[in-house]
């Protein structure tokens, strides 16, 4: 057997296979659907089977109707049935509300639910995952279309047992013509189903193949119609060149899906005219036994319906059969994802044990690394090659060097964003690693050079810095006043109301109001670790030394950490530590690195040569 052959059984067992997973995602999805709407469910389980019910009583009616008629009974008896059928019709068509209201309520509370799921999975993965395309490509699929794939999967699987309920009644019927007409019914339905499971798969492996083009179109978009990409987009022209770009894409995706509805297009038709051949051939065979008088025209009108309406139910319930195949595809997908390890699975517990400010009455901890090393997922480089370090309880340090050194890992480490290749990082005494992580930020507070500028009410920005006081508005003031961000409030419509940013028609700020505003939500965390990366880049030498005479107060009580390129705020610190390629290459305080004139000294100069040229 050569490689590429696949053992003659391998088809039977992989048909198993998908017999077997679809099975388990129904089972699974049906308590779901329960743990939503339990009584819904029970409302959709219930119309399906009275439907079905109905489209046979209204079929048998229908022959006593034509009988009554034919036979010349009378004319009563002919009405009486006539009233029967308007009352099947009718509950029929309260039945299909019925079904369509809960279809719609369970619509709407199992996106939410599963959307919820989603959103709960990635706070629960460690923050090297959203680094890592393929758990982007994950959650995307999962994203795509996790709010009507489950419902969809269980109307098909009920939609499946009510068609089967309708197919039994209509073969009880069709028996009495003989065997044969049950097995032609069956017969004729089989290629479009065959047709229908094909473009399933096909249409599924198509839609997993483009997910990271699907990624990179939405993020064109985004470029083109976002404020903040959209000034340098205008700046530089870049309009035409990014939406060929994004045209490109969806070209591509044009084409994939116009080769897919051809082919499907003309499988479709062609066992769809198999399948109307034999159906008319049958027609017309029971016309002749009606014109011969072996059958009343009754029985006639009953069977051709039951024939016409039975391959149609047949079909659909192939279909049904089909599509489920293909929702239990995209079913994999979100199982998949929901599957991915929880590397933190306490990332989002609340702040409410910490209400009442604990963290903010502990000592300041000590902090120490032990030989760290650091790769970044998929890079043979380190970013950071045997770091040994050590804070003393509340030591204020500063982190200086080249864009690149290793400076901004380091706090990733800490607050755990990252964990080390190897070697250890200490708080107080405690692997980090052996630390939760909800423990550990609570303990952190941190603001980095790409901080988030929220698009919520100026109250929320700050207050999210420490959530049991969210909304405690002394708690925001003080934190503002120790930001010096009081006159950004005092200039705001709506004070601390008012929203911030354009998104939402709120009020934008500059970027240096927007860095006191993130400075505001550090110092709104109790935390006894304060943890600056660049926290006055975007304001101008004034602004910049008020801000760190109020960060001289308030590191007294903390042990704090000072990344900045700027030489004349690292003074304050006890101590200055010189990163470069990932390594420390001095450390000491200001007068000691000048004395030795390596490289802190060398860029000190730098510096200060710039300030005195200008």
């Amino acid at each position: 057997m050569s490689p590429t052959e696949k053992p003659k059984n391998e088809a039977p067992r992989s048909r198993l296979r998908d017999t077997a997973r679809l099975l388990g995602h129904v089972r699974r999805t049906l308590a779901m659907v329960a743990l939503v709407g339990r009584w819904l469910l029970g409302v959709l389980v219930i119309a399906q089977v009275l439907d079905a019910l109905a489209i046979i009583a209204i079929a048998w009616v229908g022959k006593r109707i034509v009988d009554a008629i034919a036979l010349g009974h009378p004319l009563r008896e002919a009405l009486t049935w006539v009233a029967v059928e308007l009352a099947l019709v009718a509950a029929k068509a309260l039945i299909a509300q019925l079904g369509s209201y809960a279809q719609l309520v369970l619509r709407g509370g199992l996106g939410l639910h599963v959307n919820l799921l989603i959103l709960d999975k990635a706070a629960r993965v460690s923050y090297a995952k959203f680094e890592d395309p393929i758990f982007m490509n994950a959650m995307t699929q999962a994203r795509r279309e996790a709010s009507s794939r489950p419902l969809d999967l269980v109307n098909q699987m009920l939609s499946l047992c009510r068609h089967a309920i309708t197919l039994a009644g209509f073969a009880a019927l069709l028996w009495s013509l003989g065997p044969w007409a049950v097995l032609t019914l069956v017969a004729t339905a089989l290629p479009p189903f065959w047709a229908e499971a094909r473009h399933a798969r096909e249409s599924f492996t198509l839609q997993r193949a483009r997910t990271m083009r699907n990624r990179k179109s939405f993020y064109l978009e985004a470029v083109l119609t976002t404020e903040q990409t959209v000034k340098e987009v205008k700046l530089f022209q870049l309009a035409h060149w990014l939406r060929e770009l994004y045209r490109e894409i969806l070209e591509g995706f044009q084409k994939e899906e116009v080769t897919l509805a051809r082919r499907r297009a003309f499988s479709a038709y062609f066992f769809g005219l198999l399948a109307t051949l034999a159906l008319y051939g049958t027609y017309g065979w029971i016309v002749s036994r009606a014109v011969s008088g072996v059958i009343t025209l009754g029985s006639m009108t009953l069977y051709v319906m039951v024939l016409r309406q039975g391959q149609t139910t047949l079909q659909a319930a192939l279909s049904s059969v089909a599509r489920a195949y293909e929702d239990d595809l995209f079913m994999t997908n979100l199982e998949e994802f929901l599957a991915v390890p929880e590397e933190e699975p306490d990332a989002a517990e609340d702040l409410v044990d910490d209400a009442e400010g604990s963290e903010e009455n502990a000592a300041p901890p000590s902090l120490a690394l032990e030989n760290v090393t650091f790769k970044y997922p998929g890079s043979e480089r380190e970013a950071l090659s045997n770091i040994n370090l050590t804070i003393g309880a509340g030591e204020t340090v500063a982190l200086v060097g080249r864009n690149g050194a290793g400076k901004t890992t380091i706090i990733k480490l800490l607050v755990g964003l990252h964990r080390p290749t190897s070697g250890r990082i200490l708080v107080d005494g405690a692997d980090v690693a052996t630390m939760s992580m909800s423990a550990l930020r609570k303990r952190v507070g941190v603001i980095f050079q790409d901080f988030a500028r929220l698009q919520l009410p100026m109250r929320d920005n700050v207050g999210v810095g420490w959530l049991p006081q969210r909304e405690d508005d002394r708690a925001i003031d003080a934190a503002i006043d120790d930001a010096g961000a009081r006159e950004v409030v005092d200039r705001l419509p709506q004070g601390l109301a008012t929203p911030l940013g354009r998104a939402f028609g709120g009020d934008d700020l500059s970027g240096g109001q927007w860095q006191r505003v993130a400075l505001a939500r550090a110092f709104m965390r109790k935390s006894r670790i304060l943890v600056l990366d660049e926290p006055t880049a975007a304001m101008d030498a004034e602004a910049e030394h008020e801000i760190f005479q109020r960060f001289r107060d308030l590191k007294r009580d903390r042990t704090a950490i000072l990344i900045t390129h700027r030489f004349s705020t690292v003074r304050m610190a006890d101590r200055i530590v010189v990163f470069e390629g990932g390594r420390i290459v001095e450390e000491g305080s200001h007068d000691v690195l000048l004395e030795l004139n390596g490289q802190y000294a060398k860029m000190f100069r730098l510096q200060a040569a710039g300030y005195l040229e200008s």
